[in-house]
């Protein structure tokens, strides 16, 4: 029970030190947001499959990931990619693709990303 309470605390730490890893594996540029955004591709396309068993692995630790949302995801990248938080902050149309990657990611985590197997 301790465990469990210690990582529900730990959980938003543990999470946004994850979006900015895979941020910086991704190497994202506010360049590629704005082309991802009017072209309307997904961060998705990017992830390998060692960063979806890693990424299903930490939605499996950390439980619930309601806490997530874009004003996380800007306070978990602002200092790393402050081009690309300000893009999220002042175009509408950024704040809702990062919605759906928000949304996708959680999708992975859950293992709930893929159809089941027949």
């Amino acid at each position: 029970m301790l465990g469990k309470g210690l990582l529900l605390q730990a959980a938003p730490g543990v999470a946004k030190g994850v979006i900015r890893e895979l941020f910086t594996q991704w190497n994202v540029t506010a360049q590629q947001v704005i082309d991802d955004v009017k072209n309307n591709r997904s961060l998705m396309d990017n992830m390998t499959e060692e960063q979806r068993k890693n990424l299903k692995a930490a939605g499996s630790a950390l439980g619930n990931l309601d806490f997530i949302d874009v004003k996380f995801v800007v306070e978990a990248i602002k200092d790393d990619f402050p081009a690309v938080a300000g893009l999220f902050n002042s175009w509408a149309d950024a704040n809702q693709w990062l919605i759906r990657q928000i949304n996708a990611l959680k999708k992975i985590a859950s293992g709930i990303d893929k159809e089941p197997p027949i």
